[in-house]
């Protein structure tokens, strides 16, 4: 989509209340309430957005007149007033009273009898001549006024007594929160806003309108922003792009050393207050606090200062040359702590500024730099790190370490080669060096290269199975590596023996915190794989708990501990509770912790196609995709494929499908449980939408698969797939009937401890086998609420569109057109008229037979 396209209207959102006000001000008789509005609010804010709107609500009856007041770098006196005194000569009597007379005289001969609406925009740079004026305008009810300006202190004198005195009322327009935030994102794109993108999006403007739309014209321009099956996907860095200007003629009204102070925040993006008075002197300081340019922070120990915003702090950044900017972090990096005495993120701000200074730190604090940045995610900095660590030529002991860290790093990165090239280095230096925590960090790594990076899991478990005996010695680490050996089982699937172990390892609290809650969600996803789905939300809400009150690195690993909870509540049918839980974000404000990330679109991806908004769906796993394939540690991929394969088949784009599921075939796989072995059973939803002639052998298979591994969910989704191939007439060489399949459903059923939607899945599958379909439309309507969908539409010889294809199996399911109008943010009017043309394609005139005209019976 085109960024004129976009931003062509940029709407007024969340504005209703001061909208309100102010109108009811401009427009009321009642000669006891204030005679005009002051709309205050920072730069950005949308002030003069919702003036024009009062503007054009007050045009029909008012005579309008804007003026604006001129810069402060040029004053000019009663500047702001020269539209209104152009029949006033150069000699003439300039007092006060004489402009006042004048400018009267003018708004009374062109208004015609009408009220009077004064419009004075940026009323912070009022001269006061102009000020004294428009007082005795408003005073003797010659106009109306409708002031924009910032707070104080900038505030003239006199705007200031007139609301004092109750002849303005005083409107604060503030920031957008959150969700008028992603409205308004919502209605300037059109579309939905993916969850990563609507939180970037926020984090990075604050609410502010003008920043708000600057970032998505940017992002726009350069194609960072883009539009994929209804859903909008930001890629990009923070890119300030036009804001660049408002700040650069902002920096050019401070003085010298006011400037400097803001260029040294925004390189630091935050600094200790005392940290900071050591750098400038407090009277450059007091005045940014003043002007709201800074903010401190004086709940933090030692108080903190930062810019009042992150764009700004973008902005300025982009605006210093790098000369300077070494300059700058030299003078910082003096006056920083030791780093022997720093803490863990004042160790990676030194080690980072001072290698930008031009000095190389030593080379025992690079490798605990890249030890931090492999921790918090960042493997580029961890590989520079180890990289200058090495270069060196240091001792053997940081020798062990840098090349650790940097196997880590490569393996992070996708160069597993790379990072099995440090790991045999580094078995070569002598055994002295290699202790037990660095020998459970390269036994980790090496496992992982051999299970992600080479799809051999049983090579990694030996690996670590070899490291346990030269680790026991250190609690923590024979712990570590016991979590991770356990974490490698239940991601591929063999829970047999490993998944008791497993539960009982994570019951012992004598083990460390971290390597517990490292394997939590292995665990939870295996036991949801094997039919214990309570059991799995009630151990991941025992350790959410745990990360959020540990305050430490456990911490880290809350948002994929909520990731998992909130899939698992998917998965088993509690589709409410599922987007309860990723809607809240109040765990990404816990402290300073840098949390985990999950994949962009994954979880959102899950949810849609639970609603059944099949296009949203595919947008969001694209979206996923794409990241995926620029980088993919966990494996991922070949599942994210799948669930995209199932999307396709939903929208009735069998051919897209099919290639979705032949590249997820060609995927190695390494998680098969963190999608609960989904793939493959996605996967069977692309053969029966093809009416592919295996189609109904091929999910018996996978169900007599999942049944001899105890694995009762993966069974009744195969059986339940197997049921619609059989309904639809699809051959099978087996001896096979509907009601042998509603009997294995049943009993599949009866294994699985909450998994809510297992019982009216056997309700369902019962129905068909005895012909009755009025009980079987009832058990629909009611798995479409589980997130489950009995007919997906096959191959048609009559073509629907996108959006047909999207609501035809809604209605099929028995879902109301309001409730369908309501999932896809559409009109029910809209729904009804392209029911009527789907009707008319397929040849019915009911809902009733929309079942069956899907399904091609």
């Amino acid at each position: 989509m085109h960024a004129t396209h976009a931003l062509s209207h940029w709407p007024l959102v969340g504005r209703y209340d001061e909208y309100a006000a102010a109108l009811q001000v401009l427009t009321g008789n009642d000669s006891g309430t204030a005679f005009g509005v002051l709309l205050i609010g920072e730069s950005g804010v949308g002030k003069s957005t919702l003036a024009s709107r009062l503007e054009e609500a007050v045009a029909e009856t008012a005579h309008v007149v804007t003026v604006t007041s001129p810069s402060r770098a040029q004053p000019v006196m009663l500047g702001a007033l020269a539209p209104l005194l152009t029949d006033v000569g150069a000699h003439a009597d300039a007092s006060p009273i004489s402009v006042f007379q004048a400018a009267a005289t003018r708004l009374a001969r062109d208004s015609g009898g009408r009220p009077v609406v004064l419009r004075v925009e940026d009323g912070h740079l009022l001269d006061g001549a102009s000020a004294g004026v428009l007082r005795m305008l408003a005073m003797s009810r010659r106009a109306r006024l409708l002031v924009t300006s910032r707070p104080n202190p900038a505030i003239p004198d006199d705007l200031l007594a007139l609301w004092k005195d109750g002849w303005l009322r005083w409107i604060d327009v503030a920031p957008l929160d959150r969700a008028e935030t992603t409205l308004l994102l919502r209605e300037a794109l059109g579309g939905v806003i993916g969850r990563d993108t609507d939180r970037r999006m926020w984090e990075a403007s604050l609410g502010n309108p003008l920043y708000l739309r600057e970032l998505v014209r940017s992002a726009l321009s350069r194609d960072e922003l883009l539009h994929n099956h209804g859903v909008w996907t930001w890629t990009g860095p923070v890119v300030p792009g036009r804001l660049i200007e408002l700040v650069t003629a902002e920096l050019r009204r401070r003085p010298d050393g006011e400037r400097e102070v803001l260029e040294i925040v925004s390189l630091a993006e935050s600094l200790p207050l005392p940290l900071l008075f050591e750098l400038a002197d407090t009277d450059t300081v007091d005045p940014l606090v003043e002007a709201g340019m800074l903010v401190v922070d004086n709940a933090a120990a030692p108080p903190t200062v930062t810019l009042s915003h992150p764009v700004y702090g973008e902005a300025i950044r982009s605006l210093v040359p790098p000369g300077r900017r070494r300059v700058l972090r030299e003078r910082v990096v003096r006056h920083l702590p030791g780093p022997h005495d720093a803490s863990l993120p004042d160790l990676l701000r030194w080690v980072s500024w001072a290698l930008e200074a031009g000095s190389v730190p030593e080379p025992e604090l690079l490798v605990e730099a890249a030890a931090l940045a492999n921790r918090l995610q960042q493997a580029a900095d961890g590989r520079r790190f180890a990289d200058l660590a090495l270069l060196a030529d240091p001792d053997d002991v940081v020798v062990a370490g840098a090349l650790a860290e940097r196997a880590r790093a490569h393996r992070v990165l996708g160069a597993v080669d790379r990072a099995q090239a440090d790991l045999d280095q580094l078995h070569l230096l002598p055994d002295e060096v290699l202790t037990p925590p660095l020998v459970a960090h390269a036994a980790i790594t090496g496992a992982d290269v051999l299970f992600h990076g080479q799809a051999d899991p049983v090579a990694a478990v030996r690996l670590l199975d070899d490291a346990l005996p030269r680790v026991a010695v250190c609690t923590q680490s024979s712990a570590v590596v016991r979590g991770h050996r356990l974490a490698v089982l239940m991601n591929v699937g063999r829970t047999d023996d490993a998944l008791d172990e497993a539960v009982e390892f994570l019951g012992d609290t004598t083990l460390p915190l971290l390597a517990r809650i490292q394997l939590t969600a292995s665990v939870q996803l295996s036991l949801a794989r094997a039919g214990r789905v309570a059991e799995a939300l009630r151990l991941g809400e025992r350790y959410m708990v745990a990360a959020r009150e540990s305050m430490s690195e456990a911490t880290a690993y809350l948002m994929p501990l909520r990731a998992a909870v909130t899939v698992i509540r998917l998965f088993a049918g509690d589709v409410d509770g599922a987007e309860r839980m990723h809607a809240d974000e109040s765990d990404l404000d816990i402290g300073q912790v840098h949390h985990h990330r999950n994949v962009p679109g994954l979880v959102e991806g899950q949810l849609a196609m639970a609603r059944g908004r099949w296009s949203e769906a595919s947008g969001h796993l694209g979206g996923a995709i794409a990241a995926l394939r620029d980088a993919d540690p966990r494996g991922l991929l070949p599942a994210v494929l799948a669930l995209a394969a199932e999307s396709a088949v939903w929208l009735g784009d069998v051919d897209d499908a099919a290639r979705f599921r032949e590249e997820a075939l060609r995927q190695p796989v390494h998680e098969t449980s963190t999608m609960f072995g989904r793939r493959r059973r996605t996967l069977l939803w692309v053969g029966l939408a093809r009416s592919e002639s295996d189609a109904v052998d091929n999910a018996m298979d996978a169900a007599d698969a999942a049944a001899a591994a105890h694995l009762p969910p993966a069974e009744l989704d195969s059986l339940h797939v197997a049921l619609l191939g059989l309904a639809d007439g699809l051959p099978t060489a087996r001896e096979l009937t509907l009601s042998h399949v509603a009997e294995r459903m049943a009993a599949a059923a009866k294994q699985c401890d909450g998994l809510l939607r297992a019982d009216a899945m056997a309700g369902y599958a019962r129905a068909v086998a005895d012909g009755d379909t009025e009980l079987a439309a009832a058990f629909e309507a009611t798995l479409a609420g589980f997130g489950i969908w009995a007919n997906p539409p096959r191959q048609q010889t009559v073509a629907l569109t996108r959006r047909e294809q999207e609501i035809a199996p809604l209605a099929a399911a028995g879902i109301s057109s309001r409730d369908i109008a309501r999932r896809l943010t559409i009109s029910t009017r809209t729904v009804e008229s392209h029911l009527a043309r789907i009707y008319a394609k397929l040849g019915i005139t009911s809902r009733a037979e929309l079942p069956a005209a899907l399904s091609g019976r």
